[in-house]
């Protein structure tokens, strides 16, 4: 089967309108439907398209609501607290980012805590998001606890992203992580390619 080759435009005006059937206003849904694209377009496929069906569900199901934005909670200079009200993810996120870059603009560096929000998809994006306004941008969030501490056989830790990026006149780095060797999103789509994980196996042998 060849494969199919569909334009960057055609992509998220597509995924714009779905989202505009399950309740996004106009503008939101093609701030979404521009990260999902955008995530494939950068070769991200674990983050991308595959996960907009998976939103879709949890729209249906309840978890997510396409029509809430974050509220502000508290506001210490540097440091802002918003409550994302089960809003999108990768909006929230997205809100998130930019309200730490606009604070920074004012006073040098800008934290934001977002509670109640959905899963942001790629944390990629918003690191590269902090690079294109010229700030250096670090990300976290967290998950249920899915995996053991090294050396243990429980899972007691969450496999978090962690999301870096630097601008730099060279070239920006962006570093976009999960805690494991492989996130959840990776093994999805080796899963559906019927492939088998590239483990590291020289690093297994020295107990790396």
């Amino acid at each position: 089967m060849n494969d199919l080759n569909i334009s960057f435009e055609e992509l998220s005006k597509t995924l714009e309108s779905v989202l505009q059937r399950y309740g996004f206003d106009a503008q939101r849904a093609e701030k979404c439907a521009l990260l999902f694209a955008q995530t494939d377009l950068d070769g991200v496929r674990s983050h991308g398209v595959n996960r907009f069906l998976k939103l879709l569900e949890f729209i249906r199901k309840g978890y997510v609501n396409p029509t809430k934005e974050p509220e502000i909670e508290s506001n210490l200079g540097v440091f802002e607290r918003w409550d994302g009200q089960l809003g999108v993810g990768n909006l929230n996120a997205d809100f998130a980012m930019e309200r730490a870059i606009k604070i920074s603009e004012q006073l040098g560096i800008g934290c934001v805590a977002l509670k109640n929000t959905n899963h942001w998809m790629r944390g990629g994006n918003f690191g590269w998001q902090a690079v294109k306004a010229g700030k250096i941008g670090i990300c976290f969030t967290n998950t249920k606890a899915n995996m053991p501490a090294w050396g243990g056989s429980e899972p007691k830790l969450g496999n978090n992203p962690l999301v870096i990026g630097i601008p730099r006149s060279e070239g920006p780095v962006v570093l976009d992580m999960a805690m494991s060797q492989f996130a959840y999103g990776k093994l999805s789509v080796f899963s559906m390619a019927g492939k088998k994980l590239p483990m590291q196996l020289d690093l297994i042998r020295r107990g790396i």
